[in-house]
């Protein structure tokens, strides 16, 4: 098998970190795709549409039956995903997906409320106030559905081997930390 997954705040760069750890281990990255091949393989384009949508705005609520076609769909992909292995998951819960897996390192990217709104109003090019709101609405939209899909609290530091704070830590240590930690994870 053989994978990692990556949960992260919003602006903590867990995506750049992900993506830069499954290019320094000649790895697959695959992030918000995931979204869409589920919402496509459970035939409910609209709840990829509400889960791409952290913030609301279109305001969809799929039904009960569409959101359980997707999340079922989402796990099976991301358990194929790793049965093939070399892969690196962002998000959709892989961390819980995955919990069982003795070959899959779990690993949370956080970093200060503060410096993410900073990122984020850097690289969107957006005012104090929206930066401020949208990293608030990723964080409820986030929590909200890994409470929904599997009753456990994002943030709880059981679910992972290693959670790094980007705020503390240089990018490039933070990758060199993930790619040590599967090594000795999947040597021992």
């Amino acid at each position: 098998m053989g994978a990692i997954t990556i949960s992260r705040q919003m602006s903590s760069q867990g995506d750049a970190l992900a993506a830069q750890v499954a290019q320094r281990l000649g790895w697959r990255h695959v992030g918000r795709e995931l979204i869409n091949q589920a919402a496509v393989g459970a035939k409910v384009p609209d709840v990829a549409l509400a889960e791409l949508d952290e913030l609301g705005i279109f305001g969809l609520k799929p039904s009960v039956e569409a959101w359980q076609a997707y999340h079922d769909q989402v796990q099976q992909i991301i358990r194929t995903l790793a049965a093939a292995g070399e892969v690196v998951i962002v998000g959709r819960g892989g961390q819980m997906v995955l919990h069982d897996c003795p070959d899959v390192l779990h690993v949370r990217v956080v970093a200060p409320f503060d410096q993410r709104v900073a990122r984020l109003q850097e690289t969107r090019h957006l005012p104090l106030a929206a930066a401020t709101a949208i990293i608030e609405k990723s964080m409820e939209a986030r929590a909200r559905y890994i409470i929904q899909s599997y009753d456990v609290v994002l943030d709880d530091p059981s679910l992972y081997h290693l959670i790094l704070n980007t705020g503390l830590l240089g990018f490039s240590q933070a990758v060199d930390l993930v790619v040590q930690a599967y090594q000795d994870l999947s040597s021992g």
